[in-house]
Parts: C-alpha cells; structure tokens; sequence
C-alpha cells in the first residue's frame, strides 16, 4: 500500500448544564429559514486504494484533476514499523488531549422509512416512517469525534430554547461532550437538519429548519468570557463555522487576540465566501469547493496558487485543502504535502469533514504539531467515517486498524 503522504517540490494544475433547564421553555420565535434538498444522485463504492498519480490515471471514471499532477519523483510508499508504532502512539495519547470547539451547534435528525407509492397532490414519494434517530451535528459532531477518540472536549456554541434544545442536550451528556459554555437563546431556533431516509439507504430529502442570523453582542459577549474560563486548560481551540450565526466576524477576532496572548493554536474549518473573516488563524481547514469560491478560482488553476490566495486572505500560516477522494493537500507557505485518500467504499461523505477536523486537531495536539503524522491519520478517520450512513463518530480502534493495514500491505518485513 502506498504511503499516506509525499513532500512535493512542485504541484501543475487545479483544484450544558444550564441547557436543560432552558430548552424546557418554549420556543419565541419562527424559523428564519426553511429548505428542502433533494438527493440528485446516489454515492457508489469507489475503489480509492492509494496508487502513484500520472497523466494517465483516472478516478472515479474521468481524467485526474490537473491539481494533482505531481511532476517530481515521491518519496517512500511504505508504513514500515518505526511508523506504525509512531502512529500507534500518538492514538493512545489521544486522551490526554483536551480541545476546545466553538462554532454552529446542529442536531441531525433521521427518518427512516420506506416508499411504495406517490402522493396524489404532487409527483414526490410518500415516507412511510419507521424511526427516528438523532446525531450531533456540526460543531457538536466536531466534538462528538473528539470525544470518541477518548480525549476531553468543551463545547460552546448557541441553541434555541425549543424542544429540539433538550434532544440535542440529552445527546451532548451521552456523548460525555461537556456543554457547559453552550448558551441558550430564546429568540433563535435550535439548528435541525431533518433528512428522509428510504430502503436501501436512499437519501430521498434534507429539510433544514435555522436561522443564519448573527447571534446578538451579548451572547457573543457571554460566549468570550467563558473561552477566557477555560483557555489555559485546551491544548488546541477548533471553530466550526456553519455559518448559522455564532462565529462572527467579531468574536473571531476576539478568540484570534485571546488565543495569541495564551499561545494557543486555532484550527479553522471554514465556511461561506468571505474568508477575511477568519484573519488570524493558525490553520485553515476548507474543502476544494470552498477554496474555489472563497478564493474565486477555477479548477484549472494550480493548488499551490489557491491555497497560497487562502494565506493571504486568512494571514493564516497554514492551509490544507481536503479533496474529497483525491485526498488532501497541504501547504505552509514553503512545504507542500499531498495526502492521498484511503477510502475503498464511499457510502455517504455527510460529517465525513468533521471528522478529519477533529482527527487532525486532535493528533496536531499530541505530536507537537507534526503535519505529516496528522494529516495520515485525519485521512484514515475520514476513511472510515465516509463507509456509513450519516454523522459517525470514530474509534481509537478503527484508525489502528487502518494503520495496521497499510503495514501490511507495505510488508509487515519492512523495518
């Protein structure tokens, strides 16, 4: 198998406590904004195991992106023991880790049923639901994840005061996520995304009932006093933004002065278009798509260019782009790395982001910021969290067994 990651010298191309009690009241206010999306395709397992990138190679059926052209020879493709063990260690120091996420608290919310006929009223199938099932979502999945590979998590974000509230609070204390910064406001909506689930796992519709309305100056006021509580206690701050409200472009530019004066290192994961919002951060963490847009780029133009447009715009120090099934790319200003991507079945790609995120803040703050060792294991977490249905939270064990296959399929012999 080949190795997680390659140095590039040069890349062509594209590319709460309190919360209880709260949620107990009800709802003042409507949903500021209803939609409905519909699945337009449906997400087929991919051979995605990890082979040299040329002109020639094609994925998923069409010509490789020219931003992943790599025209200088790759270093070594094998996970030999003195790696394995590296990495081995570093998931077991996962729960020595605390982190801190601020950022869109979502609660997923799944009917599952199945469809046999049409509505009279208009050409859509008729759900008959069976169930029900509730995951964290957003930042709360950020943390669900944190919290799954063992290490202490805050939480703090924004809910409504909606019935919504307690579900979404009830699953938190499950998840043992420590919501004791999560504020509630009576004036917004908790943030449901509900989906319609039929046989087979066919995703037939999204309904998202939300507000993107920037929270008020007070709760953002109460949302720094109690980073300033907490932030001599985290290793690493994660803000995870979904654009529902909660990171402003205030509030991230307090946590950005308060976080240099604490040396503490801010993962972004970004969203919208307007990236200068998030001026000060360490890491910035979108996806190609967001890249594109945030930095008006097409996908002819060379990585390197667009993710050296997301520094500037970000004074960020460092930007990697995540690339779906063509993996990730990294790059520091000097040092580039292309990670490819380990995933063999490709089910359904929804939290699959919050995943690597919390992986990669997670293992960035047990090796002492070491990018290739990290973004190796973000890989393998996202791996494993795009082969199931919905949000998922990862397991130590799980990303073992990944690296433990690639050392075999290296040649359990080598080192």
């Amino acid at each position: 198998m080949n190795k997680a990651f390659a140095t590039l010298n040069q890349v062509q191309g594209d590319r709460k406590s309190s919360v209880s009690r709260a949620c107990l009241t009800k709802r003042t206010t409507k949903p500021k904004a209803m939609s409905v999306i519909l699945s337009l395709q449906s997400i087929k397992p991919q051979n995605l195991t990890p082979k040299p990138i040329t002109e020639n190679t094609q994925i998923s059926g069409r010509r490789i992106p020219a931003y992943l052209l790599i025209k200088q020879q790759r270093k070594g493709n094998t996970v030999d023991k003195a790696l394995k063990n590296s990495l081995n260690e570093l998931i077991e120091n996962f729960e020595k880790a605390k982190i801190l996420v601020i950022g869109d608290i979502i609660l997923d919310e799944y009917l599952w049923g199945k469809t046999n006929r049409y509505s009279p009223e208009a050409p859509v199938p008729i759900l008959e639901v069976k169930r029900k099932t509730y995951l964290p979502g957003g930042a709360a999945n950020v943390a669900n994840n944190i919290a799954s590979l063992g290490a202490k998590v805050y939480l703090a974000g924004v809910l409504g005061t909606d019935l919504y509230c307690g579900v979404i609070s009830d699953l938190l204390k499950k998840h043992k996520i420590n919501s004791d910064f999560v504020i509630n406001d009576p004036s917004r909506p908790t943030t449901v995304k509900t989906r319609l689930i039929a046989q087979n796992n066919k995703h037939l519709a999204r309904v998202d009932n939300e507000t993107d309305e920037p929270v008020s100056a007070e709760i953002q006021k109460q949302i720094y006093k109690n980073l300033e509580k907490v932030i001599d206690e985290v290793d690493l701050i994660i803000l995870s933004d979904y654009v529902k409200g909660v990171l402003t472009r205030e509030l991230i530019k307090d946590i950005v002065k308060l976080a240099n004066r604490h040396d503490k290192t801010i993962l972004m994961d970004p969203k919208g278009q307007d990236f200068s919002k998030y001026s000060g951060v360490d890491i910035l963490v979108p996806n190609m798509d967001e890249a594109l847009i945030a930095t008006k780029s097409s996908r002819i133009r060379p990585i390197k260019e667009i993710a050296a447009d997301l520094r500037k715009i970000c004074l960020a120090d460092k930007v990697i782009i995540t690339m779906s099934a063509d993996g990730a790319y990294y790059y520091d200003g000097i040092d580039e790395i292309v990670m490819e991507s380990y995933s063999t079945e490709v089910y359904d790609a929804t939290g699959a982001g919050d995943t690597f995120v919390a992986t990669l803040g997670l293992a960035l703050a047990v090796s002492g910021m070491d990018y290739e060792k990290s973004l190796m294991l973000a890989n393998y977490a996202a791996a494993v969290a795009v082969k199931k249905v919905g949000t998922f939270a990862i397991k130590p064990v799980q990303i073992k067994e990944l690296v433990k296959v690639a050392y075999n399929n290296s040649g359990a012999n080598i080192g």
